[in-house]
């Protein structure tokens, strides 16, 4: 619209001498037309002055809401991530807690399935590939057990030094949390490598209930074997 405005002031200029032949308010012909001239240049100067800084307006204004619409969609691009994060972290605690009812009647697979689920929790939660669950003697210190995440992991951490009582210990190396109490006298103990010496764990809760959650299936499989000593017949 504002380019139509243009060619109309622009026109009109290129007529002036057509329109104004004659002087008026006392002033000359040439006069006259400069002055028209001048006054049409000075609307156009000033319509262009408006629209320009219109133009910058709206391009701001633009610029502002890509900028909202950037953030938006990377706080909802978060947001669904971290949805998607807390609903797995949620089924495979839920696997895990469901799966120790029912077995009652262990395999071996079985065994190996809830173990599986227990080290996937370990690695979603605790941010690293390299650990080991370790089952040991609340009185005495021995480890009674040693479940690693793979057959290449070397833990060099002295096991007096995690606990029930110990709580969470954490240095540049090494994260290791143990079970919240004891069973039979047995406790277990998860101990990660970290990926650097900057890695953070945030959810040592739900490792600690993961923890707990693998002593208690050490526990069942432990009572379970006992029981079978117990009933074997005798020769």
């Amino acid at each position: 619209m504002m380019y139509w405005i243009y060619f109309i002031i622009f026109t009109l200029i290129v007529f002036i001498p057509s329109f104004i032949s004659e002087g008026v308010f006392g002033l000359s012909a040439v006069q006259s037309q400069e002055y028209a001239i001048l006054f049409l240049g000075i609307l156009a100067f000033s319509l262009f002055t408006i629209l320009e800084r219109r133009l910058k307006k709206d391009e701001k204004e633009k610029i502002k809401m890509i900028g909202q619409m950037s953030r938006t969609n990377k706080d909802l691009t978060y947001s669904y991530s971290y949805i998607g994060e807390i609903n797995r972290k949620l089924d495979i605690i839920m696997n895990i807690a469901l799966g120790l009812p029912e077995s009652s009647n262990l395999t071996a697979k079985k065994q190996r399935e809830l173990y599986n689920s227990i080290m996937e929790a370990i690695r979603l939660f605790g941010k690293s590939n390299d650990f080991v669950i370790r089952f040991a003697n609340q009185t005495t210190g021995e480890i009674l057990k040693e479940v690693k995440s793979n057959n290449d992991v070397v833990i060099n951490f002295s096991q007096k030094n995690c606990n029930p009582e110990t709580h969470v210990v954490e240095n540049d190396q090494i994260l290791a949390v143990p079970s919240p109490k004891a069973m039979d006298g047995v406790y277990s103990c998860i101990i990660m490598k970290k990926q650097n010496s900057k890695q953070k764990t945030s959810d040592f809760e739900t490792m600690s209930v993961i923890a707990m959650q693998a002593l208690s299936l050490f526990m069942l499989i432990s009572n379970k074997r006992a029981n079978r000593k117990h009933t074997k017949p005798s020769p």
